[in-house]
């Protein structure tokens, strides 16, 4: 793994800058990616959610779960060098974190519409809209410090996280499209930019790297299947399946 001074002198953090320019220009794009696929957001969000999945079990998962660096599990790195030894746990811990973030918002704006009668409430979208600010900045971090360095690994990773994008932008947006495109996709895209300077700037070891990775693992995978369970509308199964199994061979010929 590279650290932020050897990406410096092998121009590694030019690359992630444009990858992290790609991700903040998908952000940007929602709202008119989201007005141009309505009639057919079952479909594209399918299509978008197998890649996202294929991406973290074929390839972020089975990476993690290579032996962590001597380094990590040091004394010296505490809880986060025992973290770094349990990524799936981790991957775990944030699924169930952002289940529990989202499950209370909605809790509160179901309380406040029975007090106030059918007026809808900022509750849920504020509470995504924290938990995704936390998640571009990871995002922007591991574009430069990544569990598999190089550039193909870099391209994938942009795919991977510019189909995640649209899949869960596209949702926050539906929350209140008002305050997603006046505010929210500016700070949202702003927040991998200041990731990947963070990057550039800090190079916290490869228990962090390990350890972001893997809350991005859950909180992906719960993301992507959010809007995939049957009755939720916006289910196409084939679609899905087809699109993770063609990414997963993709990935496994790489």
């Amino acid at each position: 793994m590279l650290s932020a001074a050897q990406a410096t002198g092998s121009g590694v953090p030019v690359a992630a800058l444009a990858a992290a320019g790609a991700l903040v220009v998908v952000q940007l794009l929602v709202p008119r990616v989201r007005r141009r696929v309505s009639p057919r957001s079952a479909v594209f969000q399918s299509l978008a959610g197998g890649l996202a999945i294929a991406y973290v079990f074929a390839r972020l998962l089975p990476d993690l779960a290579q032996p962590a660096a001597a380094a990590s599990a040091g004394p010296g790195q505490g809880l986060l060098g025992l973290l770094a030894e349990r990524p799936f746990l981790v991957a775990l811990g944030g699924l169930l974190l952002y289940y529990a973030v989202l499950d209370a918002a909605q809790d509160a704006d179901r309380r406040e519409q029975q007090r106030e009668g059918s007026t809808p409430t900022p509750w849920p979208f504020w509470a995504s809209g924290a938990l995704y600010l936390v998640f571009n900045l990871f995002v922007g971090y591991l574009l430069v410090h990544q569990v598999r360095p190089g550039p193909t690994e870099l391209v994938l990773y942009t795919i991977a996280l510019s189909a995640r994008y649209l899949v869960g932008e596209i949702a926050l947006r539906d929350q209140d499209p008002r305050a997603y495109d006046r505010l929210g996709r500016w700070v949202l895209a702003a927040a991998v930019l200041v990731g990947w300077g963070l990057g550039i700037a800090v190079d916290l070891g490869d228990a962090a790297v390990r350890v972001f990775s893997a809350l991005l693992a859950g909180s992906i995978v719960l993301t992507s299947l959010k809007q995939q369970l049957p009755g939720s509308g916006q289910a196409h199964f084939p679609v899905l399946a087809g699109a993770c199994i063609a990414f997963t061979a993709l990935l496994l010929a790489l």
